[in-house]
C-alpha cells in the first residue's frame, strides 16, 4: 500500500494534508471551528453551519431564532485572565461559550468561572457552556453536582470530538463551494487522526484485510497484540537508560516517574544536584501514554511564587512559544516543531515514539531540548529561579 502511494503520489498526493501547513494547536483549531460557526465569515454559507450546530446539539433550549448575525470571537476574556476559546453572542442577548480541550487539562475552577461569566453576560437570556473534549472535566474545574445541574437546565453540554466530526460531515454535505467542502473534510480528517487517534482509513482497511485473510493471520495478529505491552515496557527501559546517559553527559539528572500507564505520569530533568523548587518536566495528561506535553513544573505541590511564575512564562514563551500556565506549571506546551512530529502527542497507538526509543534518537532529542532550556535560563541570568528555597511555601 505504501509503495502504491509512492507510485501515484504525483497524481493523487495521498499523503498531502492541508492541516500539515496551518496552525493546528488548540488556538488554531478553535479558530477553524469559530469561522464555520460565524455566518459572516468568508465561507459564504451564511448561517447554515451554525444552524446545523444548534439543531444537532442545543436540544434542551430553543435557539432557533438566534442565528442571524451573532458576534463570534475567539479568546474572549472572562473573569480576569481567563479566556473562553470560542464565544458567540446573539442579537437577542443569548450567549454560547465553547471551551476547546483537545489535549490540555483544565485549570482550577476554570469551567465554574466560565459558567458564571456566561450567566452574567446573558442576563435573563439563554446561555450555554459547551465543553469540547473526549473526557469529562475534572472536579477541580467544576463540581459534578454543579455540572449535572447545569446540564439538566440546558446550560451545559460536553461534546466529544466524534460528535464534532458528525457535525462537520453535515456541514460538508450542506456546503456548496468545493473549496469549503474540502476544507471541512480535511478538518474532520485532522481531528480523527490527531485527536481521536484513528488510523488513516485506507491503512486500516488494508490491515483488516491482511488480518482476516485466514485463521492463521488472525491468530498471528492476536499474538502480536498480546506481546505489544511487553515490547513497550522493554523499549521504555531502553529509553530510560539512554536518556540517563545522554543527560549525564551534559551534567543533567533524570528523575524517572514513568512507572505505569496512568494519567499524569512522566519524568523530570534536574539541572543540578542542588535542591530545586522547579523542574523541567515531561508528562502524559491522559492514561495509556496519551497527550504528551512538557514544561516547567513545581517540584513541591505547595510551592508558589507568582512573580517567578510570570518571569518563567514570559521567558519560555519567548523562546519556545505558547503562553499557557497553571497553578502547577509556570509554563507548559506541546513539544516543539520540527524536532517532534504531531505523532509524539499520543504514544499508545503511534509507532514514531517507539521507533525513536529503539534507535536512541528520542533520548537525544529530549536531552538536547533540556540543554536548550538550561541555556535560555543561563543567558538571561534567571537560572537562580529554579533553585529558589522553599522557604516561601505557605505553612
Amino acid at each position: 500500500m505504501r509503495e502504491a502511494k509512492k507510485r501515484f503520489s504525483d497524481q493523487l498526493a495521498p499523503e498531502f494534508k492541508i492541516f500539515d501547513y496551518v496552525r493546528t494547536d488548540e488556538m488554531g483549531l478553535s479558530q477553524c471551528i469559530a469561522s464555520l460557526l460565524n455566518p459572516n465569515e468568508k465561507h459564504g454559507q451564511g448561517g447554515v453551519f451554525l444552524e446545523s450546530f444548534l439543531e444537532k446539539f442545543c436540544l434542551v433550549t430553543d435557539w432557533s431564532t438566534n442565528t442571524e448575525h451573532p458576534l463570534v470571537t475567539t479568546e474572549e476574556q472572562a473573569n480576569g485572565q481567563r479566556r473562553i476559546d470560542i464565544y458567540l453572542k446573539f442579537q437577542n442577548g443569548s450567549v454560547i461559550g465553547i471551551e476547546n480541550k483537545p489535549w490540555a487539562g483544565d485549570q482550577d475552577q476554570q469551567l465554574t468561572d466560565y459558567a458564571a461569566y456566561l450567566k452574567k453576560s446573558a442576563g435573563s437570556k439563554n446561555w450555554l457552556l459547551v465543553y469540547l473534549s473526549n473526557y469529562d472535566p475534572s472536579e477541580n474545574s467544576i463540581k459534578k453536582i454543579e455540572r449535572e445541574k447545569l446540564e439538566k437546565n440546558g446550560q451545559y453540554i460536553r461534546l466529544s470530538y466524534t460528535k464534532i466530526i458528525e457535525w462537520l460531515e453535515i456541514c460538508a454535505c450542506k456546503s456548496k463551494p468545493l473549496v469549503v467542502r474540502i476544507f471541512i473534510e480535511e478538518l474532520a480528517k485532522f481531528i480523527r487522526m490527531n485527536i481521536n487517534g484513528e488510523l488513516d482509513m485506507s491503512e486500516e482497511k488494508e490491515i483488516n484485510n491482511v488480518i482476516l485473510k485466514s485463521p492463521a493471520s488472525l491468530s498471528s495478529a492476536f499474538q502480536v497484540f498480546k506481546a505489544m505491552e511487553g515490547v513497550k515496557k522493554d523499549l521504555l527501559k531502553r529509553f530510560r537508560h539512554d536518556l540517563e546517559v545522554c543527560l549525564e553527559s551534559h551534567g543533567l539528572i533524570l528523575d524517572w516517574g514513568l512507572d505505569s500507564w496512568q494519567a499524569c505520569r512522566g519524568f523530570d530533568i534536574q539541572f543540578s544536584e542542588r535542591p530545586q523548587s522547579l523542574n523541567l518536566r515531561f508528562e502524559f495528561q491522559q492514561t495509556s501514554m496519551n497527550q504528551f506535553f512538557w514544561g516547567i513544573s513545581r517540584k513541591n505541590p505547595h510551592y508558589n511564587n507568582p512573580h517567578f511564575w510570570k518571569s518563567i512564562n514570559e521567558l519560555m514563551s519567548t523562546k519556545f512559544g505558547s503562553t499557557k500556565s497553571s497553578a502547577h506549571w509556570p509554563w507548559y506546551s506541546d513539544l516543539p516543531d520540527p524536532e517532534f512530529s504531531s505523532e509524539m502527542k499520543n504514544w499508545w497507538f503511534n509507532d514514531s515514539p517507539w521507533k525513536g526509543m529503539l534507535d536512541g534518537s528520542l533520548a537525544i532529542k529530549i536531552s538536547d531540548l533540556a540543554v536548550r532550556v538550561r541555556e535560555v535560563f543561563n543567558a538571561t541570568n534567571q537560572f537562580q529561579i529554579l533553585f529558589e528555597s522553599d522557604s516561601t511555601v505557605a505553612p
